[in-house]
């Protein structure tokens, strides 16, 4: 069940974080560093976890947050998720 858990959010993954055309992305794009990311974003690996351990699926722009309700900001739909590295994201639910 959890393997279908996770497949299932690794596909919900690519699908809402697409490729932009601009040189900065906005939240939600795929990354590989900060600089390639807009103002108050970074760039966040998103992971997922397993009985074997944590493993980066992909890294998109995001903003670092603590609650919840620091994804506000961003629309309704995003919450904030643990990293493999322990930081904490935004990211679409």
């Amino acid at each position: 069940m959890a393997y279908a858990l996770w497949s299932t959010v690794l596909v919900a993954v690519f699908v809402l974080f697409g490729c932009s055309s601009g040189p900065l992305r906005s939240e939600g794009t795929l990354c590989a560093a900060d600089a390639e990311c807009g103002a108050g974003l970074s760039c966040v690996g998103f992971g997922a976890f397993s009985d074997a351990g944590c493993t980066t699926m992909v890294k998109a722009c995001s903003k670092q947050c603590t609650l919840d309700t620091d994804c506000v900001s961003l629309g309704p739909t995003y919450k904030c998720f643990l990293a493999c590295d322990g930081t904490r994201s935004c990211g679409a639910t």
